[in-house]
């Protein structure tokens, strides 16, 4: 069914999660963790105030990509319990470069057990199989060390440490950020 609409965005799968485009019935879901702070804290953007700030958002952020046939953010479908528990994706693919920006963002509740590691090996290997990107970069704001570890794991590389201005938030902000990238060769002698 997404693949018809969005031929760009496939339905990819985990062990634990379905991996899909996202759809305005997954505002309430959505809503459920972007209205968090500590959440939003590690995003450039301001948590949400209501439900309908979230319905923008989805119309915005996921299904304005969406219709440019640009490749955006999934939302993570839990298969045990049928919710949606995050979104991950890339952010900025650049076509000259081949390189994007990957992002993962989960509800608290399911902060833990490796899950951020279990969707960046899938987006690893759509970025660099499917999308035949060079370069994958994740960047992390400094307070955010959870992060940080399934990276490495992952074998990505710290390339160093920037500030960010966000003009996102009210009121804005200068981030400090630790910049990481995996190579496609990196990837494929893994």
């Amino acid at each position: 069914m997404y693949n018809i609409k969005y031929p760009q965005m496939k339905t990819l799968e985990t062990k634990r999660c379905i991996l899909r485009p996202a759809t305005l019935k997954d505002t309430a879901d959505l809503f459920e963790y972007y209205q968090q702070e500590k959440v939003v804290k590690f995003l450039p953007f301001n948590k949400h105030k209501n439900i309908q700030d979230t319905h923008n958002f989805i119309k915005l952020f996921f299904l304005d990509n969406y219709k440019k046939g640009k490749i955006g953010h999934f939302v993570i479908v839990s298969k045990k319990s049928k919710k949606v528990i995050g979104n991950v994706g890339f952010n900025n693919i650049s076509q000259d470069s081949k390189e994007g920006e990957m992002g993962i963002c989960i509800n608290p509740s399911y902060w833990g057990n490796d899950l951020s590691t279990e969707l960046a090996v899938e987006m690893l290997r759509f970025g660099f199989e499917d999308l035949k990107l060079n370069r994958i970069i994740a960047i992390l704001y400094e307070e955010n060390v959870y992060s940080k570890k399934p990276l490495e794991v992952l074998g990505f590389n710290f390339v160093g440490k920037f500030i960010r201005k966000i003009t996102s938030t009210k009121p804005h902000k200068s981030v400090i950020c630790y910049k990481y990238e995996m190579m496609r060769n990196n990837y494929f002698n893994n």
